[in-house]
């Protein structure tokens, strides 16, 4: 009989509205658990467009769904697809 390795899996989400502050943090928290842990796997989740311009460590990956923006009034918009917002966040979903 074979032993089975125990793999963690972890997803993280990012928000995409503004800054970043919360992509950087994400994949702070991301590289910790991969140095601590080696059975540790991380997927984060956003809709940041610069999340490709980021250097990941070995087991952490990234998948960028479409993003979307707060305008000034509050309101939320699709960031480059030209479809309202209900259905930006139902692809999101």
């Amino acid at each position: 009989m074979t032993a089975r390795r125990h793999h963690k899996r972890v997803l993280i989400y990012s928000h995409d509205s503004f800054g970043l502050g919360h992509l950087r943090r994400c994949r702070a928290i991301a590289n910790s658990l991969v140095d601590a842990d080696p059975a540790v796997s991380i997927l984060i989740l956003s809709g940041s467009p610069i999340i490709g311009s980021f250097d990941f460590r070995s087991r952490v990956d990234f998948v960028r769904v479409p993003g979307v923006i707060k305008l000034r009034n509050g309101e939320y918009v699709s960031l480059n697809l030209h479809i309202n917002i209900d259905e930006t966040l139902a692809m999101r979903s």
